[in-house]
């Protein structure tokens, strides 16, 4: 199965016979029809990718860029394509992912919808949790797919993607501090502070920036609810520090604001998309990964993942 158009076919078959006439032989079709379409590829491109010689032709600069894309785009689409026939049998299986609590509630629920309407044979179990807790059920293979702050360096998974989430000052959009360019985590501890738990990723960060100032960290509100935080920042009951992508939808709403912290260290963190490192994934879990991998953006707090279904070659 060829990916590509006719003239790109024609192209790619001229390139490799190194004539018009012998390309013309080998797919079975005129020799004006082949010079046609290499004329029309020519004109879309405004670059000539063959030099007409006169036995034959022979590919220009231009033309030999144009057929390593070419041939990797064809690898690319063949690797697509046994992906494909491989996923022809996931009818039935289960899945395990671990997710940030604020995934489990603003883009796990659409994934799983998506990928219902072509594999309604499949069940889920999502788990939410903390990043320590995510990596070690990845690791124990308690969970196939984990989606957290990066793991350790030492641990044995392997990041399917990784990409750095700004962290910053969270207020209301009517608060005082709204109109704020950039904040000092040491500012953030003379308002009334709605923090995470010890046992967080940025908890740690905070403390770590603060430690040895004169102003220790002192909540107003302490929680392990990313949702009891959020409403409290829409009510304008505090401040928070917390990642842009916890809270975009706020952001997008307009409800809330999110200000660039200007400490160092503390300007972001690595969100990443992984599994254990030796652990063969089934079909089910591949689909879900590769879906995952192209809303990776969008988890991460970029534009709203795109509301399709997975295709698939189901029958």
């Amino acid at each position: 199965m060829h990916a590509f158009s006719h003239s790109i076919r024609y192209f790619e078959e001229v390139a490799a016979q190194k004539s018009i006439r012998r390309a013309a032989e080998r797919l079975n079709i005129a020799p004006s029809a082949v010079a046609r379409q290499i004329a029309r590829l020519e004109e879309q491109l405004g670059v000539p990718v063959f030099e007409r010689l006169p036995r034959g032709v022979r590919l220009t600069a231009a033309g030999e860029m144009m057929l390593a894309q070419v041939r990797r785009m064809q690898r690319e689409f063949g690797a697509a394509l046994a992906q494909v026939d491989a996923l022809k049998g996931t009818r039935r299986g289960h899945i395990g992912i671990g997710v940030l609590q604020y995934m489990s509630a603003q883009f796990v629920p659409q994934l799983i919808v998506d990928v219902a309407k072509d594999h309604p044979g499949l069940s889920y179990t999502v788990q939410t949790g903390n990043s320590p807790e995510i990596v070690d059920a990845v690791v124990r293979g308690d969970l196939d797919i984990g989606l957290c702050w990066q793991p350790a360096a030492s641990m044995p998974v392997r990041n399917v993607r990784a990409v750095q989430v700004p962290v910053g000052v969270v207020v209301a959009a009517d608060h005082e501090l709204a109109q704020r360019r950039t904040m000092r985590v040491a500012e953030c501890l003379t308002y009334p502070l709605i923090i995470q738990s010890q046992d967080t990723a940025l908890r740690r960060m905070v403390e770590d920036v603060t430690r040895g100032a004169s102003t220790r960290v002192m909540p107003f509100v302490e929680t392990n609810s990313i949702a009891a935080m959020v409403a409290l920042l829409v009510a304008g009951a505090g401040i928070a520090i917390m990642t842009r992508a916890t809270v975009h939808g706020e952001l997008a709403r307009g409800v809330l604001r999110h200000i660039p912290i200007s400490d160092r260290g503390v300007g972001s963190v690595s969100l990443a998309l992984f599994v254990r490192a030796d652990r063969a994934l089934s079909p089910p879990v591949a689909l879900l990964l590769e879906l995952l991998e192209s809303r990776f953006d969008a988890f991460a707090g970029g534009a709203p993942p795109a509301r399709r279904a997975a295709r698939s070659a189901l029958p």
